[in-house]
């Protein structure tokens, strides 16, 4: 498994507490964490006690920062032709067709995806039995568990329910991004921009996954960051937002912070996973699904977001 720590986190153990530091935490931070892990789990062994430390800690390190603004949410369109003037859409849907000025406040968003690893330690720690128990006792499948792998999930709620027990944990309020945020930060702070990638373009087998091999999930840190420092916010997983999807809700939604209606039928997803054609995985894609699966789906993902405080 590759190391998603960042290189100045260092992890030891020392009668055992566990001590991490890092750039973003203090010690006095990390052992209030600890604290409260042993507080909502006392009667987990040590060793599991340390791995959620870690995962906390971890947690709040992956978060990037993205200073909030004001931009066009939705479809901004793209020159027909090469040197063209016309612009035509940059995506196939009518639900994008609407765009509409929309301003955030600054928020962090996860560098990765959740990882199939963390997902499955949390489930554990609740109790909760392995998913997709049948593929995982097969040995022509144990490459779809890789532990740097994005998790699956089946249900909206439980990858909610995820990132507020991560928070809580860590005193920072964490929860799933808005898909106003999770765009923003998609297109650079709200630029222009057709794909989330290093550059803003799609070259297959350079910053995204090669066209010439079979569709696969690949690790969360696969691939150059966009220039925000966030991986694969394209060509992954199509990851849950936390808004209900409404077809008129680009031209019903407020322009401050906008979440969603409040009450729908499926919830929004984006990114459009790696099963999505390549030339559709655009920023402002979107989708909708049921907030519970009939199945646990390895092209159904999350990462965590956080509400910025002053």
């Amino acid at each position: 498994m590759r190391n998603l720590l960042s290189p100045s986190v260092i992890v030891a153990l020392f009668a055992g507490c566990t001590s991490v530091t890092s750039e973003r935490l203090n010690n006095a931070q990390i052992e209030a964490i600890h604290d409260r892990v042993e507080e909502r789990h006392p009667n987990l062994s040590s060793s599991q006690q340390t791995a959620i430390t870690e995962l906390v800690v971890r947690a709040v390190d992956n978060m990037v920062f993205v200073e909030g603004g004001s931009f066009m949410m939705g479809e901004f369109g793209v020159p027909c032709e090469p040197g063209s003037t016309e612009l035509c859409n940059a995506d196939f849907s009518p639900d994008n067709d609407y765009a509409h000025k929309v301003t955030l406040d600054d928020y962090y968003l996860s560098k990765f995806e959740t990882t199939l690893s963390d997902f499955d330690l949390y489930r554990e720690i609740m109790g909760r039995t392995p998913y997709a128990p049948e593929l995982r006792a097969r040995e022509d499948r144990q490459h779809l568990f890789q532990l740097d792998l994005p998790a699956w999930t089946k249900t909206w709620q439980e990858a909610k329910d995820y990132c507020v027990w991560l928070g809580e944990l860590a005193n920072r309020p964490f929860n799933l991004p808005s898909e106003a945020q999770w765009e923003f930060a998609a297109r650079n702070r709200g630029k222009n921009v057709l794909y989330a990638t290093n550059n803003g373009e799609y070259t297959p087998g350079v910053n995204t996954p090669p066209d010439d091999g079979p569709a696969k999930m690949r690790p969360v840190d696969s691939f150059p960051p966009n220039p925000l420092g966030i991986h694969n916010l394209t060509s992954n997983s199509a990851e849950w937002t936390l808004d209900w999807y409404s077809e008129t809700y680009y031209q019903e939604s407020p322009e401050m912070n906008p979440t969603g209606p409040s009450t729908g039928e499926t919830k929004v997803i984006r990114s459009g996973g790696y099963r999505t054609a390549s030339p559709n995985k655009t920023t402002i894609l979107r989708d909708h699904v049921n907030p519970v699966e009939e199945h646990y789906y390895e092209s159904l993902g999350f990462r965590c977001g956080q509400t910025h405080t002053r």
